[in-house]
């Protein structure tokens, strides 16, 4: 295999649209989730009546961390911000006007993270990467109202293929992440000893308390310290291979779900298992959500239906936009073109 090839394959090959779809609705959702959060105590954190006072914001912040926050910073129009922004969150979660509203969310909660760093956490940095990242691919190329615009323009209702440099920098980063953070727990005494679970639990500060009981069991917080270092390099590694991606999530599902109940660290680890769709394949990503949709659970399997076929050339499966009745006929159209005319 000619690794050059391979290596421009890997960044520039089209792929589906539909994962990195499936992406952008829930990280939609995790961001107004995130808004919801800081509206609790809005006044504090964001207001000159707050934490912060006058000059204060821009002095901790620095020169380079610029925010229309940082002069404007009434409790009145503090909260149009924020509506503002929460208004754009849900027409990128829709996938309405998808890039214009990717650039406009980024830069609303980037004046927001400046305007008040003392209490940013890694939380509030992920978000704001992955916002990044999403803001220069094509996430509203699919599950969106600019696909579903799209697909009337050009008659069918199947999703197009994307170029998937954008998604491979959302991959990359959250491989980094578990790798950067299990090598750094490696070069502690806590983490190798089997005790770094007894100090979690017993951290006042971001501690929760319902498994407060386990610090009377030593063998039990030694066995869960070593499964999440080892479930961290396995996340960074076994994603990115179809065999052991499922299995994969569902330890990634695990250990965000034990870190939900003892650090309270909200939104961070709903982000990084978010990130998980973007691995996915297109029937992968059919299984899951057929297998969340309540009204598969108690229907019949029916065998005699064989699934559809990909569509050679611009376009991949169907979106979910309409009933296998309503594509055929596209279909067969996009069939005979790639049949007829050799550059399809």
């Amino acid at each position: 295999m000619n690794p050059f090839r391979a290596w421009n394959r890997f960044w520039f090959g089209p792929i589906s649209a539909r994962p990195l779809g499936a992406f952008r609705i829930v990280f939609g959702l995790l961001v107004l989730g995130n808004l919801a959060f800081l509206a609790f105590d809005l006044d504090y954190w964001f207001t000159n009546t707050g934490l912060l006072q006058g000059t204060e914001a821009r002095e901790v912040a620095g020169p380079l961390r610029v925010s229309p926050l940082q002069w404007v910073d009434d409790p009145v129009t503090v909260r149009l911000f924020f509506g503002a922004t929460a208004v754009v969150a849900v027409l990128f979660t829709v996938g309405w006007r998808t890039r214009i509203m990717g650039v406009l969310l980024y830069l609303l909660m980037l004046s927001i993270h400046h305007r008040n760093i003392v209490t940013n956490c890694g939380a509030d940095t992920l978000v704001l990467v992955m916002l990044f990242y999403a803001m220069l691919s094509p996430c509203g190329a699919a599950f969106s109202l600019d696909a579903r615009r799209a697909a009337r323009k050009r008659g069918t209702l199947a999703s197009p293929l994307i170029v998937p440099w954008a998604q491979r920098l959302i991959q990359l980063q959250l491989a980094l992440i578990y790798l950067d953070t299990a090598i750094l727990k490696c070069n502690g005494g806590t983490w190798l000893g089997g005790t770094a679970l007894h100090f979690v639990l017993n951290n006042t500060e971001v501690g929760r308390s319902q498994l407060m009981w386990l610090v009377e069991y030593p063998v039990a917080i030694n066995l869960l310290t070593y499964v999440a270092l080892a479930a961290e390099f396995a996340l960074a590694f076994f994603l990115w291979f179809r065999p052991t991606r499922v299995w994969t999530a569902l330890v990634g599902l695990g250990l965000h779900a034990g870190v939900l109940f003892t650090v309270n660290v909200p939104i961070f680890g709903e982000v990084m298992t978010a990130c998980y769709l973007v691995f996915l394949a297109p029937d992968e990503l059919d299984s899951l959500i057929r297998h969340l949709n309540p009204r598969s659970w108690f229907r019949r399997k029916n065998h005699s239906r064989a699934p559809l076929a990909n569509v050679p050339g611009r376009v991949d499966l169907p979106s979910g936009l309409a009933g296998r009745h309503q594509l055929e006929p596209a279909l067969k159209r996009e069939r005979a073109t790639s049949e007829t005319d050799p550059a399809v």
